[in-house]
């Protein structure tokens, strides 16, 4: 056997044993790795549903949560897929929660939203994840500023300069937050109240 030939033999064997090894490793840690972040989400719910005691998730398949876009003629598919509802020690739904997502400056934002079941007004939000300028856009986390939110309705703009004070320095990470609470409440609050 020519020794070339010898030699590609070997390393596509290489390869192939090494993409089976990585693909076993792949196939069990993503499974772990999706269990936390679900159980990090599920806890979070508690934080913007202080007073729940037990979190159901109510699934929508995605046609549920198409409407129709008139700008586009055609349908819009949302990204709001699951529904967070929490349940008091007295089994009596007192709210749900929803994931929003809007591009801020550094990248994607990610806002969990806690909504009261009786008055549908934000009860709490918390930043999930975000990329934004540490000291500047990172303020986004801060309580002052997620306090701006609470007791918005859906009726309500949640738009910076409007009914949501500014951060200084950081507009376009505040716009972002504004932005995924807002499209997010309305999307959810649609398909929560129209499911029911």
């Amino acid at each position: 056997m020519n020794e070339s030939l010898r030699m590609v033999v070997v390393l596509a064997v290489i390869a192939m044993v090494s993409a089976g090894i990585l693909s076993v490793v792949y196939g069990t840690t993503s499974v772990i790795i999706e269990e936390n972040a679900a159980r990090a989400l599920e806890s979070s719910v508690y934080d913007v549903l202080p007073q729940a005691t037990k979190v159901d998730i109510i699934r929508r398949s995605a046609d549920e949560l198409g409407v129709d876009d008139p700008k586009e003629m055609r349908e819009q598919e949302q990204r709001t897929t699951l529904i967070y509802q929490g349940i008091n020690d007295q089994d009596q739904v007192i709210g749900y929660a929803f994931v929003g997502e809007a591009n801020g400056y550094g990248g994607v934002v990610r806002i969990l939203v806690g909504v009261d079941e009786a008055t549908d007004e934000i009860l709490n939000i918390k930043v999930l994840a975000h990329t934004e300028t540490p000291g500047l856009g990172s303020r986004i986390e801060d309580e002052s500023f997620r306090s701006r939110f609470v007791g918005k309705t859906v009726e309500d703009p949640i738009a910076v300069n409007q009914d949501i004070d500014n951060l200084s320095g950081a507009t376009i990470s505040a716009r972002a937050v504004a932005d995924a609470v807002r499209q997010g409440f309305v999307d959810t609050a649609a398909v929560y109240r129209g499911g029911e």
